[in-house]
């Protein structure tokens, strides 16, 4: 029996997430088992930036609920990610998530190949942002295979069900984690590689910021076209994850232990400068 996990990144109670992850798991099956987490009701703390979880097999050191999230997603065979769109971006808590994934890419083969659909709302036409390019970037950085991903309209709770193309859709997503050979349709003008339709122009190349695969801008007869030229050592193949986060920030944190003294002395004329400002305590 497949085990079927839903993320869901919002407080709302029945929200659009929430209603749309529950259609997608609903069309994997009645025969899967399901599973869903409200991701803001777990204790994920910040990062400390501490470095101290860099070898492969010393797990996070901060105690709080990344653990039992992550042995979850282990035990899926399938993955749901959804996240209401806040101000052009997804809810806070996944990004509070992704800047926890320095303990989990340096062990980025435990969640290989585990179908996962992201699923993206929000409530003002034409203010999408980059939710959804967001919530596939935590799936790509988890190492989950991306089967397919979208982004629906809906602002008011349970909003989405009035369009019945959306239940189609997300419908059609949950059923892409079951089916075996299951295509998605490739958006306009997006990287072939994360998918992300959020690009850099150097005046020269065409560059995604997320993945680094490079393009150009070519006229072809009337019209004008992104042109990309994916590698195989991309940020989110093997190579590029092992060069970053193995290799990369090893080195950097054996130069840290190498300077530490040097650095000490670099901090020293702003480690006195003690202008911080806290609000008053509560009083009750």
């Amino acid at each position: 029996m497949k085990r079927i996990l839903g993320i869901v990144a919002s407080q709302r109670v029945t929200g659009n997430s929430e209603i749309l992850t529950k259609a997608a798991m609903e069309a994997t099956g009645a025969e899967t088992q399901k599973e869903m987490i409200r991701l803001t009701d777990l204790d994920i703390k910040y990062c400390k930036a501490c470095y101290r979880c860099l070898p492969p097999d010393i797990p996070c050191h901060i105690k709080d609920d990344l653990n039992y999230l992550l042995d979850k997603i282990r035990a899926a065979d399938a993955v749901v990610l959804a996240a209401p769109c806040y101000f052009l971006g997804p809810h806070g808590s996944i990004k509070l998530l992704q800047d926890r994934f320095l303990s989990v890419s340096n062990n980025f083969q435990e969640f290989s190949g585990k179908p996962c659909i992201t699923i993206t709302t929000y409530g003002a036409l034409g203010s999408e942002g980059y939710a959804e390019t967001a919530l596939n970037l935590t799936a790509r950085f988890l190492n989950l295979h991306l089967v397919d991903s979208a982004a629906f309209f809906g602002a008011n709770p349970g909003e989405v069900l009035e369009n019945p193309a959306n239940l189609e859709k997300t419908r059609q997503l949950g059923r892409g984690l079951v089916e075996p050979g299951y295509q998605r349709n490739p958006k306009a003008n997006e990287c072939p590689v994360c998918w992300s339709d959020l690009l850099r122009y150097d005046g020269k190349e065409v560059i995604c910021p997320f993945c680094g695969t490079k393009g150009e801008i070519k006229a072809m007869g009337s019209e004008i076209k992104l042109v990309f030229y994916p590698r195989d050592d991309h940020r989110f193949s093997d190579e590029g994850r092992s060069e970053h986060f193995i290799r990369y920030l090893n080195r950097k944190k054996k130069e840290f232990m190498d300077k530490r003294q040097h650095y000490k002395e670099l901090q020293a004329p702003y480690r006195s400068l003690n202008w911080w400002v806290n609000p008053p305590a509560n009083e009750e």
